[in-house]
């Protein structure tokens, strides 16, 4: 007891130089993964308490607890795909100083179930501890877990189950239990596979610099329309759902959209700053560049364009000042008197 004592105000010493590694990596990696362009669901994080810390003590008979337990501060990122795990592995070897890795999956013969994750034991490089969140920190690790949502899922349910091996399942739902983990990864990698499909079908649509318009309007080809005509626009997921439905709605095809496009496409930047003049018109907009996102730009094609849809928008715009509406009148004159 008089040890474990000693040993709980030394764990109360570190403990905020943990709580403050903790809080600092965890902005970190959302920011370079955002920095990156990997979708992820969050980044988890957690200290662990002295309860916690004994209890593994306890169990591994650790002589020097301090150096011998590495994961005091722990960090999970929960991923979407199993191939972002390479990239996010590239980020953290980058960033960080890897004591040690582990791939959980290696562990398993190929026909056991089991815990999927990839574990990464990371010290501070030193350029990191000149900035003076992380000053002080250069003697803590930490343990960074990366896993796919589907590997979280399993985990948690598996830790529900309280079943790590299979020695520890009876018989009767062994064979539950295999088909279950298949599944969970068969999944994973038909996601992946998805995924590489689903970009190489949006890839498919522009060829020798063109972008075919003999395609379905559904939610990739209306996102590869956008990225081809406005690469340099910010693009939002439901801003672009949203657009759909109003495409479908209004029977619009991509050929329509193209058509309209090309009736405007010189006059949008003057327009787009009459526009942004009048400053309060509600609609998708970058408020920080003062431009139109993706989805808001079409909106405004649409708007010159297409009579029908004009006159739906026109009923939305009530609250909007008589100056704003008969601004965006002026500029459908400009374009029918252009095209005429």
């Amino acid at each position: 007891m008089e040890n474990k004592e000693i040993l709980k105000q030394e764990f109360l010493k570190v403990s905020p130089l943990y709580q403050r590694l903790s809080i600092n990596i965890t902005e970190s990696l959302r920011f370079l993964l955002k920095e990156n362009n990997i979708s992820f669901l969050d980044v988890y994080s957690r200290v662990k308490e002295f309860d916690s810390f004994f209890d593994k003590i306890d169990r591994k008979q650790y002589k020097k607890p301090f150096d011998q337990i590495e994961d005091i501060c722990g960090l999970r990122i929960v991923c979407y795909y199993p191939s972002d795990i390479l990239l996010i592995k590239q980020i953290i070897d980058k960033e960080f100083i890897i004591v040690n890795s582990e791939d959980k999956l290696d562990s398993l013969e190929p026909d056991k179930f089991g815990y999927r994750s990839h574990h990464f034991v990371v010290k501070l490089r030193n350029g990191w501890l000149n900035v003076p969140n992380y000053r002080g920190l250069g003697g803590c690790k930490a343990e960074i877990q990366v896993r796919t949502i589907l590997m979280h899922a399993w985990a948690d349910i598996s830790h529900k189950l309280s079943y790590k091996k299979k020695e520890h399942v009876p018989e009767l739902f062994q064979r539950n239990l295999f088909q279950l983990s298949a599944l969970f990864e068969i999944a994973d990698d038909r996601f992946d596979m998805l995924r590489a499909e689903r970009e190489n079908y949006r890839n498919s649509m522009i060829n020798n610099g063109l972008f075919n318009l003999d395609q379905e309007l559904n939610l990739d080809s209306l996102q590869a329309f956008l990225d081809f005509h406005f690469p340099d626009r910010v693009k939002q997921t439901h801003g672009t759902i949203d657009l759909l439905d109003e495409l479908m709605k209004y029977n619009i095809s991509l050929e329509d959209l193209n058509e309209s496009y090309n009736k405007v496409k010189k006059l949008i930047p003057k327009f787009e700053m009459e526009i942004f003049l009048e400053d309060n018109i509600e609609r998708d907009v970058n408020e920080d560049e003062h431009r139109w996102y993706q989805s808001g730009i079409i909106r405004h094609i649409l708007e010159l364009t297409n009579d029908h849809y004009w006159e739906d928008r026109c009923e939305e715009f009530k609250d909007v000042p008589n100056s704003q509406i008969e601004l965006i009148q002026a500029q459908r004159e400009r374009v029918k008197k252009n095209n005429s």
